[in-house]
């Protein structure tokens, strides 16, 4: 069928008078949707042309490799994927969106077509069959040995017909790339090949190109139209996340500096060199600091204007928390134990912007305490049961309240933690990650600090490198065969056995007696360099955590606090 054509934009429908901008009821359409039918070829055809394009307040992608190339099998097979959703409306209008990735700019005129539903699979088309690969990256290839859509590397891309020696028996892989253009795909199909064979590659570019995928094209300028549609297509099937939805109603409105929504909070945090600070943890934050209950919060409902100022606050908020975390030994996001205190913290130095020093002590012991006992996890009642313990005009009582939740200031028994099998995901594994980041681990090769940043920037399942096979000692998966390190080209073991720097060496507790021994590489010998790390990282560990939860310190508050008391009674 053909692509959509291109008309006049009808005029806005009218809104009930008398109505607040909060419960207002849905804009009517002047022009009902339409139902249509276009190909995959005349779709790429408007991308191509700028005409496709992402509004603002569409979710991030999500899609991972399996879904690509299920959703180009599918297609192959003849399987329906599905109706999408476009928004039609002029090019020169203001807010036309932006682009798919790598995609060109808007034309000067004519109309555009918005993707409200369906960016999942027009991207993963967009980049699969319009889009030249780059080499070495990821992409999708139909395996013509296999019948089956794999995604793979290409150490070569070949842009003409392939210029080697084929096996009819196992005929070259399928670039996705040369199946949309009918005449492009007969000059890459190696001549050498059967004609059965060459039809194969022939069938499976025109599947795919004449494809009929189903659409739905709404029409209009109104842009509030736009919101509601948007929310409704998304209301049921797979729902999008709760900060998803803040950021299509409400975040999308407010934007500074190129960020939207709740990636503000981000760019506010970005030089703390902290990470990026889950989504839906900063919109718990920015409940907390409203007085909201945590995850009821109906975006529906919010003016723009206040939600800007709330989340501006929420960001210096979480600039204060996390500048506080470092503080007190927590250099990334990724080795944070639990979500709840950022939460929590953020509401109280919302409150309280500059707490007094004996606050942030015992703020420190509240935290480390609930990190280790375990009291700062559990059902979304607990977060929601600290956030009501920070109050307004009542600074130490706060501090109090959040403090007794951890329980009496018994020290946990940490002797045998350098013997137990470590699970970096696990809260426990985030507090030996703080521990042994307080050492400044240095890089083997370079000798260079390690960056908190750069060590965790992709998370921490690959910044534990296991030093031998752990099946070679009843201590290979504990503590001390673990190296907190970035992943190198070199063989962790041999990164140990090999570098000179004894420094470096130190400040991941290996000593020279400890390296000898494992350059000795007998089984002896590795239980030998095992038993003495583990026994210097269970003493940085427990000495780490003793510092900061302070089990046998007082808990008092202030003097001023105890005399505003008395004043009070």
């Amino acid at each position: 069928m053909r692509a959509p054509k291109q008309s006049n934009s009808p005029e806005r429908g009218d809104r009930p008078a008398g109505q607040t901008a909060a419960k207002l009821a849905p804009p009517r359409m002047a022009t009902p949707a339409r139902a249509d039918r276009i190909t995959v070829e005349e779709l790429l055809k408007l991308a191509k042309d700028g005409r496709l394009r992402v509004p603002s307040f569409q979710r991030a992608l999500r899609w991972d490799a399996d879904d690509k190339w299920k959703l180009l099998d599918s297609m192959e097979r003849g399987y329906p994927i599905g109706t999408l959703l476009l928004w039609k409306r002029a090019a020169s209008n203001e807010d036309i969106g932006s682009p798919l990735p790598r995609g060109p700019a808007p034309p000067g005129q004519g109309d555009v077509y918005l993707v409200v539903d369906g960016q999942q699979r027009i991207t993963t088309l967009w980049e699969a069959l319009a889009l030249e690969p780059e080499a070495g990256q990821p992409t999708i290839v139909f395996d013509m040995a296999s019948e089956t859509f794999v995604v793979r590397a290409l150490k070569k891309i070949e842009r003409g017909p392939v210029a080697r020696m084929v096996d009819a028996a196992s005929p070259p892989a399928l670039p996705m790339h040369m199946a949309l253009d009918a005449v492009t795909l007969s000059e890459w199909v190696p001549s050498a090949l059967p004609r059965e064979a060459k039809l194969r590659y022939y069938e499976v570019g025109k599947r795919l190109r004449e494809y009929l995928v189903p659409i739905y094209v709404v029409e209009g300028d109104d842009i509030e139209i736009l919101r509601h549609v948007f929310d409704r297509t998304n209301s049921t099937g797979k729902s999008l996340t709760r900060d998803e939805v803040f950021d299509a109603l409400v975040g999308s409105r407010i934007g500074s500096n190129g960020e939207r929504g709740l990636g503000l909070v981000h760019d506010q945090l970005r030089d703390l060199s902290f990470g990026s600070i889950d989504r839906s943890t900063i919109l718990k934050a920015f409940e907390a600091i409203r007085g909201e209950k945590i995850g009821k919060l109906d975006p529906r409902g919010l003016d723009p204007r206040a939600a800007e100022n709330d989340l501006l606050g929420t960001a210096r908020a979480l600039r204060k928390t996390v500048t506080f975390l470092q503080s007190i030994g927590v250099p990334h996001v990724a080795a944070l134990p639990y979500e709840l205190p950022l939460v929590v913290l953020a509401r109280l130095f919302h409150l309280y912007q500059s707490p007094d020093d004996k606050s942030l002590v015992l703020l420190k012991r509240w935290f480390w305490r609930g990190a280790v006992a375990g009291r700062h996890g559990g059902a979304s009642s607990s977060l929601q049961q600290h956030v009501d313990d920070v109050w307004e005009n009542d600074e130490h009582g706060s501090v109090k309240r959040l403090l007794d939740r951890t329980g009496d200031p018994q020290k946990p028994a940490l002797g045998t933690i350098a013997r137990d099998e470590v699970s970096v995901a696990s809260a426990r594994g985030k507090v030996i990650l703080c521990a042994l980041f307080s050492h400044a681990p240095r890089n083997l090769l370079s000798g260079d600090k390690l960056v908190p940043d750069e060590l965790f920037g992709d998370g921490t399942h690959e910044v534990m490198l296991r030093i031998v096979r752990p099946r070679v000692s009843e201590l290979g998966s504990t503590i001390g065969n673990r190296l907190l390190h970035p992943s190198v080209d070199v063989a962790p073991s041999r990164l140990v056995r090999e570098c000179n720097d004894e420094g470096a060496l130190a400040s991941h507790g290996i000593d020279r007696a400890s390296q000898r021994a494992l350059r000795q590489g007998g089984q002896s010998d590795v239980e030998t360099f095992l038993n003495r790390r583990a026994e210097v990282l269970k003493e940085w560990i427990v000495q780490f955590v003793d510092a900061r939860a302070e089990w046998e310190r007082p808990d008092t508050p202030p003097v001023k606090a105890l005399v505003q008391r008395k004043k009070a009674s």
